[in-house]
């Protein structure tokens, strides 16, 4: 406010308004970046030096230990290298002139007498400090080398008794006052053991040969004991230690002045730095794993020169520091430079901008001369000042605008009370409830949806706790605490399900949304719920978790629940070792019910069923509808003659039922297969597969019985084949592994390919292609033949409609199944894929077998005709191999009959075979029929079918069977 009446009083003087007056205090906005900057810059040039230095002080530490352990290796490896050499001189004694026989006879004189010229060079070359000779018997024979009496004594006395006693070598590093490496041999002469030697030499040579190695200075450190004698060694007294040996250059009085301050020796695990004389040093213990273990308390210290290094990171932070503080100066005088220009012109626009507030449009635009000027590039502050013009007169405009709208204002108001009303009465007609509450949860308003859907009026409400509306069970126990944080503005909303009970006790399932509302008054209400009744919905949605594990039709479990149960059922049986029995039905002709007297009845039938399997099974048998007309019952804790009379009796119950419609009576026929368990299976793939095998040997054996599952090596070998052959064509069914192959079937006469027949291949899971035999046989018997007749047909249809629109004419030879005219399907998926692909019917020939026929021989010819109403034609296989062959292509709409290949395969080298085919043809010329030879491999036997006039020929020497995308399909094969 301060800075709005210093820039309104700055215009005002400018044009005289008021007399000038003292200003308030003002900082610009170009210091307050400057000011801003450097402190961002100080800040990123004092972060990045101190980074910087932290950063080369731990890459300093670093190496620092990386170093003192290779010190440590160093050390412990000059340690070894002394101890070889004093095994080495060990296993030397024993050659030495006259040492042999003295130490064979055990004489300490002789020993003493044989050796005592070789001490004192040895003494003076080796550096041997001491050395002692011992018998087998462990007593000291000779020795040589002083020493404090019994500072070693007891050591070597337990080191040669072992030592005797294992032949074996030793190396022991001891520090009681000051460290000594020794080598404990034992003595062998002519290769007998004659005692043990000892030989101690001091830790100098490690001392010196670290310095030369390292460059560093290393003391040995030996802590003093109370019953050792005092030496002449440099004491160290706060660290109640004594200095064995070190380094010649090495300055004492610096580790006097650090146990000064570090009195603590422990203190200086990590090591330290300390300044001496301009020079920084660091010291810090070096731990050997053989004096770890020791309990002499030596131990190596190790001063290292890191002045050079110190001084380097001393000097490049100080040089980060300068080149910082250079960078920050030169920035902020840049950055002064850049702003002046352009913070100026800010400025005078802010002092400005106060005539707005004043509605002085035209002084504002007068004071802001420089938006009219032109410049030959535009910046943010150019469109800044054409903004403020154009602002101006934008606000001159509105504030006459603001006149006009007052006046009218009146008029408006009548318009909000009429929308206020609008509003009213669609929250009163408003699909849902809608309640106000007041802050202690009292119920405030109710809309008239509200009131007729729970039969409360508004004022019998008013003043009842909303809670009181409400049905609270256990999922709802912290609802009041939620509605209390709505009320309480800790939340916006709260969205939750509650059951209502309404003025007549019924119940209502509504779904509420409860929001916070703002308040101005304490009378005002303080949150709005709306309710959306779900009653009918959760209906629905039971209705439907009903229909997902039951069948619509009879009531019973559907084929997922009863497959669930069956799973449940067999873990029981497998848990606590009881046995029971599945027993599958299969009906009777139940496809002759639907065909003759329709879906109607063949669902009056299956009601009927159900009514008569339940009455005939106990309440804990589980009885489930699989689908079409099969049926399925579970019995827990059962044998196999528990569940053969149960059978018996349902098959007579079913045997009773008939029902009549449409004039016709029919009465339930079914077969029933049985299967224990877990004898015949643990699970319910097996146990439903065994079942279902068990019910196709009861219809073979003849309708109406029951089969009980066998577990003979034939059945379940079959059982197995069945199911594997099952799964392979129901995976090939549904993953596209099913591969067209086409041959190639001449017109004789013509002597060009006229259409070709469609082969079936399977590919197996590792790529091989199976031939029919293979699987059909198995889908015959599983009921997928169906399914793999309907998919031949559509991608055949859609086949020929695709080359069809390449503008070439293709005919292709389809096999129907023996299935096949018992599927009410057929017809309808063949009259849709011609729709759907567009292809020419009269392109298709199918060809059918007597076997086809057999069953129902009305039901299809009567197929066969609606099929070439289509446009279809129809050839007949296997022409020839029964005398019934010429029933069938008097009663069947035959178009061509195909002459079996066993009379075509040596029709050249056998007359009787040229005879019998030549009947044939006449008998099918007769009938007005075409004819086919297939099996024609050679051109002996084309020559013959030409002459006797045969139509089509097919077999290797017109071509052999190709996969689909390898076939040309060329309109012309020459001979």
């Amino acid at each position: 406010m301060l800075q709005d009446k210093y820039f309104h009083n700055q215009a005002m003087q400018r044009n005289g308004a008021i007399a000038p007056e003292k200003p308030q205090k003002f900082l610009g906005l170009k210091w307050k970046v400057l000011l801003l900057s450097s402190l961002i810059l100080i800040a990123i040039v004092v972060s990045f030096t101190g980074i910087t230095y932290l950063s080369l002080m731990d890459d300093f530490e670093s190496q620092r230990n990386a170093q003192h352990q290779r010190y440590a290796k160093e050390v412990e490896g000059l340690i070894d290298q002394v101890s070889i050499n004093l095994h080495q001189l060990a296993g030397l004694i024993p050659f030495l002139e006259g040492m042999d026989k003295s130490l064979l006879s055990g004489n300490k004189e002789y020993v003493t007498q044989a050796f005592d010229p070789y001490w004192s060079p040895l003494q003076l070359n080796k550096g041997i400090e001491l050395l002692r000779f011992y018998d087998s018997s462990n007593q000291q024979l000779a020795g040589w080398g002083t020493s404090q009496p019994n500072t070693y004594d007891a050591l070597m006395s337990a080191w040669v008794h072992e030592v005797n006693a294992q032949e074996k070598p030793m190396s022991h590093l001891s520090c009681p006052t000051s460290c000594m490496q020794f080598a404990v041999a034992p003595l062998l002469v002519e290769g007998n053991n004659v005692g043990v030697i000892v030989i101690g030499t001091p830790l100098v040579d490690v001392i010196l040969g670290f310095k030369d190695i390292s460059g560093a200075d290393i003391a040995l450190l030996v802590r003093e004991k109370g019953d050792l004698p005092e030496s002449n060694k440099v004491k160290i007294a706060n660290w109640d230690v004594t200095l064995a040996a070190h380094s010649r250059e090495m300055n004492i009085t610096v580790l006097d002045e650090v146990a000064a301050n570090y009195p603590d020796l422990e203190s200086l695990e990590e090591g330290i730095l300390v300044s001496w004389h301009d020079r920084h040093l660091q010291i810090k213990p070096l731990f050997l794993e053989r004096m770890a273990v020791s309990e002499d308390g030596a131990r190596f210290m190790v001063v290292t020169d890191i002045t050079s290094t110190i001084r380097t990171i001393h000097s490049s932070t100080q040089q980060n520091m300068i080149i910082g503080v250079v960078g920050l100066i030169f920035s902020e005088i840049l950055l002064f430079i850049i702003l002046t220009k352009p913070l100026s012109r800010l400025k005078h626009i802010v002092f400005t901008l106060p005539l707005l507030a004043r509605s002085s449009f035209k002084n504002f635009r007068l004071e802001l001369r420089s938006a009219g000027q032109k410049r030959w590039m535009k910046d943010e502050i150019d469109l800044l000042d054409e903004t403020a013009v154009a602002l101006s007169h934008q606000l001159e405009k509105l504030e006459d605008q603001v006149a006009d709208r007052t006046r009218i204002l009146a008029s408006k108001m009548d318009e909000l009370s009429k929308e206020r009303d609008f509003i009213n009465n669609l929250l009163d007609i408003a699909q849902v409830i809608v309640i106000t509450q007041k802050a202690d949860g009292e119920i405030l308003t109710l809309n008239a949806y509200g009131e007729t859907l729970i039969q409360y009026t508004e004022k019998e409400l008013q003043g009842t706790p909303f809670l009181h509306l409400l049905a609270l069970d256990g999922n709802l126990h912290d609802l009041p605490v939620h509605l209390e944080e709505v009320r309480c503005q800790r939340r916006d909303q709260l969205r939750h399900e509650a059951n209502v009970v309404c003025k007549d006790a019924s119940i209502r399932n509504i779904l509420w949304l409860h929001s916070r509302l703002t308040r101005h008054s304490e009378d005002d209400p303080a949150m709005l719920s709306v309710g959306l009744d779900m009653t009918e919905h959760k209906r629905a949605e039971g209705r439907l978790a009903w229909l997902a594990d039951h069948d619509p039709l009879t009531d019973l479990f559907n084929r997922r629940r009863f497959q669930e149960e069956l799973e449940q059922m067999l873990n029981l049986a497998a848990r606590y070792g009881y046995s029971g029995a599945l027993l599958f039905f299969d009906l009777d002709q139940f496809k002759y019910i639907n065909d003759t007297s329709g879906h109607q009845a063949g669902d009056a039938l299956l009601k009927m069923v159900a009514r008569l399997l339940l009455g005939n099974i106990r309440s804990v048998d589980i009885l489930g509808r699989l689908g079409g007309d099969e049926f399925a019952v579970i019995l827990p804790q059962t044998t196999a003659e528990g569940a053969i009379e149960v059978a018996k009796n349902t098959l007579a119950s079913l045997n009773q039922g008939k029902i009549t419609i449409n004039g016709r009576t029919h009465k339930a026929s079914a077969s029933v297969g049985i299967a224990l368990f877990p004898e015949h299976g643990s699970n319910v793939h097996d146990l439903l597969a065994a079942a279902d095998l068990a019910m196709y040997q009861a219809k073979e054996a003849g309708r109406g019985g029951w089969h009980l599952f066998s577990d003979e090596e034939k059945t379940r070998e079959r059982m197995h084949t069945l199911v594997y052959w099952k799964e392979k064509i129901e995976y090939a069914l549904s993953h596209e592994r099913f591969l067209f192959y086409f041959q190639p079937i001449m017109h004789v006469r013509r002597r060009t390919i006229d259409h070709y027949e469609v082969l079936l291949r399977m590919i197996d899971n590792d790529g091989t292609v199976l031939a029919p035999q293979f699987f059909i046989p198995a889908a015959e018997q599983t009921g997928l033949i169906h399914a793999i007749d309907h998919m031949v047909l559509r991608k055949s249809i859609a086949q020929s409609a695709e080359i069809q629109r390449a503008g070439q004419c293709i005919r292709f030879s389809i096999n129907l199944s023996a299935h096949a005219f018992h599927d009410p399907e057929l017809l309808p998926i063949l009259k849709d894929a011609f729709a759907e692909y567009g292809a020419d019917p009269s392109n298709f020939m199918f060809e059918i077998t007597e076997t086809a026929a057999l069953e129902d021989l009305p039901a299809a010819r009567e197929l066969m005709e609606m099929i070439k109403k289509l446009g279809c034609s129809f050839t007949l296989d296997d022409f020839g191999v029964g005398f019934s062959s010429f029933y069938y292509i008097r009663q069947l709409p035959i178009d061509v009959v195909k002459i079996d290949g066993s009379f075509i395969r040596n029709l050249a080298d056998s007359p009787d075979d040229q005879i019998l085919v030549q009947a044939l043809c006449d008998v099918a010329r007769g009938f007005g029929k075409k004819t086919t030879a297939e099996f024609v491999e050679n051109a002996a036997t084309f020559s013959i079918l030409e002459k006797m006039q045969i139509d089509y020929a097919q077999g290797f020497l017109i071509g052999t069977p190709s996969p689909a995308y390898d076939t040309s399909f060329s309109d012309f094969a020459k001979m």
